[in-house]
């Protein structure tokens, strides 16, 4: 895991067919979301606090509620 400066969480996780090792670095108002070290996506809460992509590549719906409740559940 680099030195991002930012909070970091690392998992792994299922996508498609393989497992990868997911990185989300939290930022200001957004987690940039790394697969394999590298940048893959941006995802922040809406306006109901449901997580939703906020930038980069298209993630299926799934993935992205997957890596935001890896957020929620690293702070709880």
């Amino acid at each position: 895991m680099e030195d991002y400066g930012y909070p970091v969480i690392g998992f792994g996780l299922e996508y498609g067919s393989r497992l990868i090792y997911c990185e989300a670095v939290m930022k200001d108002g957004h987690y940039d979301v790394l697969f394999d070290g590298k940048w893959m996506a941006s995802i922040a809460y809406n306006d109901h606090w449901d997580w939703m992509l906020d930038s980069g590549m298209i993630l299926p719906e799934e993935t992205i509620a997957e890596i935001g409740l890896r957020i929620e559940s690293h702070y709880q």
